[in-house]
């Protein structure tokens, strides 16, 4: 480009034609005529000299005008009305007087000529070029808000693939849950593996000290008939109230009190419905989602004992379950979310579905056979 402008002639004012005070600049461009294109020799903001063969009719008619101004890529066109006069000069030129030289055109028109005399745009042929190796301000502007939309468009395409994968992985998490994971329709409770004391009568609390020492009273029940029956601490261990007072009801059998020790467990007591008894046995794995938010992987103790409730409905079954990580003692009495895990077994289905592969093929040729 720095060689084309030091090849480049200066701007040459072609001059005053009679009757027109506006200077005629010579740049290039191309007059296009009722289809005919003639190669420009002048160009002013009120005319244009072309040079070429025409038509004599068209001489003193006014024809719509194209001016084609080239650049390298791109192409500049301006319509204008002009009137088609011989040019006085003598060498052959054709003037094209515009009848409305303050036209819509007249912007654009004087853009261009400002930029050619300033240097900004300079003649190489038939072409007009940009002067000096940096592109025009306004190109340099287009170029920087281009960049602009695109690094918006990247940014925003990441924004949608982001979002997209955050939507697929919430539905393949919610399709996981439906399809391997299966709550206790109950909430578990935490126990602990100490011995339970039972009412040996139907009667009414009338004394509750579960601090009391070995061999003095816990608790004392008065019966229907008015005999006080006394329970005495068995040991020195703690007892916990499973859920009595002075003054509570109580029958006989009924759990009252729970020995709790530092050598005993502390498990989860839950009530299984009887449907869901075999997935139980199946099952992956037990999780149990304490209130904190934290989940303890649990197993199921089979055969189901006594005294994890005494209140199982008909339709279910009262289970231990035996958390892998220790509860503390703090938790006793606490509700515990206790949810069965399937894992998917893809591995495995597939290639039980490859092993059926030779009999279906057997199948297949026998059928085909008895064709």
């Amino acid at each position: 480009m720095e060689k084309a402008l030091l090849l480049t002639p200066p701007v040459h004012v072609v001059g005053l034609p009679d009757g027109n005070d506006h200077p005629v600049i010579d740049m290039p461009f191309t007059a296009v005529i009722d289809g005919r294109q003639f190669r420009g020799r002048g160009l002013s903001l009120v005319a244009a000299y072309v040079s070429g063969l025409i038509d004599p009719a068209l001489l003193k008619a006014t024809r719509i005008v194209r001016l084609d101004f080239d650049f390298n890529g791109f192409s500049i066109g301006l319509v204008v009305e002009a009137e088609v006069r011989q040019s006085q000069n003598g060498s052959g030129e054709v003037q094209l007087s515009f009848v409305r030289p303050t036209g819509s055109h007249l912007p654009q028109l004087r853009h261009l000529i400002n930029a050619f005399i300033a240097g900004d745009l300079v003649g190489m042929g038939n072409t007009i070029a940009v002067a000096g190796a940096s592109a025009p301000k306004g190109h340099r502007a287009a170029i920087k808000a281009e960049s602009r939309l695109s690094l918006r468009g990247v940014v925003g395409g990441f924004a949608i693939g982001a979002l997209s994968v955050a939507l697929f992985a919430a539905a393949g998490t919610l399709i996981w849950q439906r399809a391997f994971v299966t709550p206790f329709p109950t909430p578990g409770i935490v126990v602990t593996s100490g011995e339970t004391l039972r009412a040996t009568s139907t009667g009414q609390i009338m004394f509750l000290n579960t601090e009391a020492p070995e061999g003095e009273v816990v608790v004392a029940i008065q019966t229907a008939t008015g005999a006080v029956q006394s329970i005495m601490m068995p040991c020195t261990c703690m007892v916990r109230s499973l859920g009595l007072s002075e003054g509570s009801t109580i029958l006989v059998g009924e759990p009252m009190l729970q020995i709790v020790s530092d050598t005993d467990e502390t498990l989860v007591a839950a009530n299984v419905p009887d449907a869901l008894l075999f997935d139980l046995t199946q099952a992956d794995r037990v999780e149990l989602h304490l209130a904190d938010g934290s989940t303890v992987l649990a197993a199921a103790q089979m055969p189901i004992a006594s005294r994890a409730s005494d209140t199982a409905a008909a339709d279910s079954e009262p289970v231990l379950l035996v958390p892998q990580t220790p509860l503390p003692a703090a938790m006793l009495g606490q509700p515990v979310e206790v949810r069965m895990v399937r894992d998917p077994a893809l591995p495995a289905i597939v290639a039980n579905a490859w092993a059926k592969v030779p009999f279906a093929f057997e199948q297949l040729s026998s059928l085909y056979e008895g064709i």
